[in-house]
Formats: C-alpha cells, structure tokens, sequence
C-alpha cells in the first residue's frame, strides 16, 4: 500500500513501512500512557521523575491521549489509511472482480504457471480450414473448423475444468455458454474485500477515540464505604479528563438526577497479605427518590454501566475504624500516612481521656490532645496499637479476617480485643473506601463495533485469492487446451491444485 502519497506527495512515506511505523509509535505512546500515572500535578512528576519530568510536562505526557502529538499522529494515521483504502485497496478489489478473458496466445502471460492438455491437431483439409459460403453467405452448414473432432474434444475438457473448479469453490465464467472457448475462475474474493473492512474497523476506532476525546469526560472519586456521590457532579468536574465539546454530548442528560451508593465494599487477601482484588457493591439511585435504579458488583476488570456512564474498579482506600471502648461504641476517623517505602498506611490518634473515660460520650471536652494511643493500620484484617508510652502494646484482628491457626507465642497482644493503659479496646470492623473512576465516552460503541469487524476481517484478509484462466488452442494447436493460473500466496500448493484438476 501507498498510504501517504495522496497527502504528503513523497515518495519517501508511500510505502507500507511507513504506515507500520505510525502504527508502532501510536502504540508505543499509548503504552507509555499506561505505564505513566496520568493527570497528576507538575510536584508530582518533578518528585517521581526529576530527570524527565520538563519532557513528560512540554510534551503535555501527564495527559497522554488528548497530548498534541497523541492527537496529530492519530489524524496523520487515519488520513493515511483512508487514502490507502482509497488509492490500493479498492482498485485492487475491483480489479479482481473482473473476468478478462485470455486467448491460447496469451492465457500463460498473466499466470505464474501455464499447463498444456491435449495433442496438436492433425493436418486437415483445406476446406475445413477455409469454409466457402455456397448459400450466398450463410456458413451454418459449412464444416468449420469449429466442428472438428480435436476441437470438440478440448471444449469437452474446458467444461470438465468448468465443473471440476465449480466444485472446489471457484466462481467460473465462459465466453459463451453455447460454443465456449475460453474460461476465467476466481476463488477468493473476500480475500480482496477483508483489508477495506480492517481499513474501516481501524478507522472507526480511531473515530471513537476522537470522539472520546471531543466529546467525553472522566473523574475519579474516593467514596467511603456508604457513602454517596452525584454521578452527573462527578462527571461535570472531569478531574481526570473533560472533553472541550463535552457539554455537546447527547447523553449527557442522562446522569443528572441519579447518585452512585456504596453498598459495601471489601478486600480479598492472599496468604502472604497482599491485596488479591477489591470489590464494591455499586447501587445507582434517583437522586430525589432514593429508589434504586441499578445495581452491580463491581471490581477490577468488570465496569458497570449505566445511563450512558461506566463505573469502574480503580483503587481503594481506608475511610474509619468501628471499635469498642470498655464496651461503648466508638468511631474513629482514619488519616492516610505519607507513602515510604511504597508501602500504603493510615493512623489515628485516641486521646488519653477518652482512653480511660468510662463513657467516652459523656465527654463534653478534651484537654490534653498531645497524649494518648496511636493506632496504625495497613488493611482491614489488623491495627496496630501503640501506648500512650509510644510502644507497641497489640494488634487487633477484625472478625471478618480469616485466621487458620491460632497464634501462639506472640509477644505482643493479637485478638479482637486487648486491654491498654487500663482500659479494654475491642476492634468491630476496618471500614474501607473505594476508589472510582466514572467515565462518559460516546464513542465506545464505535470502538467496540470496530474491533468486532477487525478480528474476523483480519482473519479473512488472509485468506488467498486465486485466478485460473483456459483457452481452447486455434490452428495446428486446435486439439489442446492452454490452462494458467495464480495466487497471492501458498502459490506451490495453488499451482498443485490446478494440476490436479
């Protein structure tokens, strides 16, 4: 193909290399967007990145897929294939459709092969090689040459051929039906046609991308677990990404007035304390109402979708712990730690009055807010409990964690509860938060129809194109029949096939 000759003019870019060269670096940068965290503040890729944070930040790379460069080799690469499809691909299509017929002379000179069948003619006499008119020009009765006995014989090969390709699935066309002398097959076709779908599978997701792009928003909220969030409020901020002709959106309207609930949320585990996956039942509800409108559970890998809006599964958090102070409940609000070492931690503070108060509701004041029990916490199976002495007095399991041994020998206290500076502190539940990304892209359906043609228009497109032509020979070549053929690809087993029809 010869994708950039139409726009550009250069016989430098019109190659096939060129277009396989856009294709890798679109597809290099959009990698790069995966890898590289996206929409963040300039501290950020500053702190994260110092060396190539000017690069990430000029080349606008914390917002890979609206980046100037992202877009304009997403319309050179569009341009390229619809002139491709334009100036190759149909031609070629439309070329193969036509039935040329060959004469004996010419039949091998379009073939990769050429096969002879039948003997040369036996010499004959005058009159059947020259017919002379004897009814004032009617040569019905006259004993052409046609009507040699060599002659008919090769046309009986010619119609054999006929129905023997027929039957291997070739479309086969004769000169004429009555007195046929030559023969042109093609198998194959949608071979030929395969590349202009793939062409215009291609071409509708990149459109679907562009209207993702123009069109769409996408924002990102952490809820608490019962917590509530207005699904068209979220989109409106477009803290991740705002299209700049989002407000023309035609499904816009159909988020307002509907809230996303969180049901539940939790966290799954493996053996050695990583987080294996999370999960978040997501109930969609009318705003006024409360009603509830949709619901689904939601974790990595599987969205909801509703009114337009897909829900997915992005990240998680922890929002409160529900514990039990000598027996009286108590609720405490967690802080996330400031990330070392990669690892994600949050704390609480519990003033030392509140500790030893019999019932921390009757409390009206507190007037040392320096001492007092630190909690930290990790994930929602364990907290650890530092004194007011600073030290490590226990870990509190929640009842929901699963624990298959019983731990012995521990030097500190583990258990649902545990007493420090004097007081029993009993854990009910770690209350997480789940992390959401909402996202309005009306060009999803343009993307997903496209990949739906491109798989099966790939696997067509390399399928081979075959063509066979025949030709009854003229003159002392009479009793033969000239057959040629070719193919795009797998031409030794094609040039077989035919030879052994």
């Amino acid at each position: 193909p010869q994708p950039l000759r139409p726009i550009l003019g250069s016989s430098a870019w019109s190659n096939f290399g060129a277009a396989l060269v856009q294709f890798a670096v679109v597809a290099a940068l959009s990698a790069l967007g995966t890898l590289l965290e996206q929409g963040g503040p300039p501290e950020f890729y500053a702190s994260k990145y110092p060396a190539f944070s000017g690069i990430i930040l000029t080349l606008g790379f914390d917002h890979m897929y609206s980046a100037p460069i992202f877009v304009f080799l997403q319309v050179w690469l569009a341009a390229s294939i619809a002139a491709c499809t334009g100036t190759t691909q149909l031609p070629l299509a439309k070329r193969a459709q036509r039935f040329g017929f060959r004469s004996a002379k010419n039949v091998g000179r379009m073939g990769a092969f050429k096969m002879t069948v039948g003997s040369a003619a036996v010499s004959q006499d005058s009159t059947l090689e020259q017919p002379i008119a004897s009814n004032g020009g009617d040569l019905s009765d006259a004993p052409v040459a046609a009507k040699r006995p060599e002659v008919e014989a090769s046309r009986s090969r010619l119609l054999k051929l006929q129905a023997s390709l027929q039957q291997r699935g070739f479309v086969v066309r004769l000169d004429e039906e009555e007195c046929p002398g030559r023969l042109a097959a093609s198998r194959g076709l949608v071979g030929k046609f395969a590349p202009i779908v793939v062409h215009l599978a291609l071409l509708l997701c990149l459109a679907g991308g562009a209207a993702g792009l123009l069109f769409g928003s996408s924002s990102e909220v952490l809820l608490k677990d019962g917590g509530r969030a207005d699904m068209g409020a979220v989109l409106e901020q477009g803290r991740r990404i705002k299209g700049p002709l989002y407000d023309l959106n035609p499904i816009r309207g159909l988020m307002s007035g509907t809230e996303l609930h969180v049901e539940d949320f939790r966290i799954e585990y493996r053996e050695n304390g990583d987080v294996e996956q999370f999960y978040s039942q997501i109930a969609v509800e009318d705003a006024k109402t409360k009603n509830k409108l949709f619901g689904d559970e939601i974790y990595v890998n599987k969205p909801l979708r509703y009114g337009g809006a897909t829900v997915y599964q992005a990240d998680w958090g922890l929002d409160r712990l529900q514990m039990y102070l000598n027996g009286k409940p108590i609720v405490v609000p967690l802080k996330q730690l400031p990330d070392e070492g990669g690892s994600r931690m949050w704390g609480a503070f519990i003033p030392e009055e509140i500790v030893a108060a019999k019932d921390p509701s009757e409390l009206k004041r507190i007037s040392n807010t320096r001492d007092g029990i630190v909690l930290v916490v990790e994930n929602m199976r364990n907290v650890q409990v530092f004194g007011t002495n600073k030290a490590l007095v226990g870990i509190l399991r929640s009842p929901l964690a699963k624990v298959d041994k019983k731990m012995e020998g521990m030097p500190v206290q583990f258990g649902e509860k545990i007493q420090v500076d004097g007081s029993e502190l009993r854990l009910d539940r770690v209350v997480g938060a789940t992390g959401l990304i909402v996202k309005n892209d009306p060009g999803v359906p343009l993307v997903y129809l496209g990949y739906a043609l491109l798989m099966p228009a790939t696997l067509l497109s390399v399928l081979p194109f075959g063509q066979v032509w025949a030709a009854v020979g003229e003159g002392d070549d009479a009793g033969r029949l000239f057959v040629s053929g070719q193919a795009n690809r797998n031409k030794p087993a094609f040039e077989d096939e035919v030879k052994a029809i």
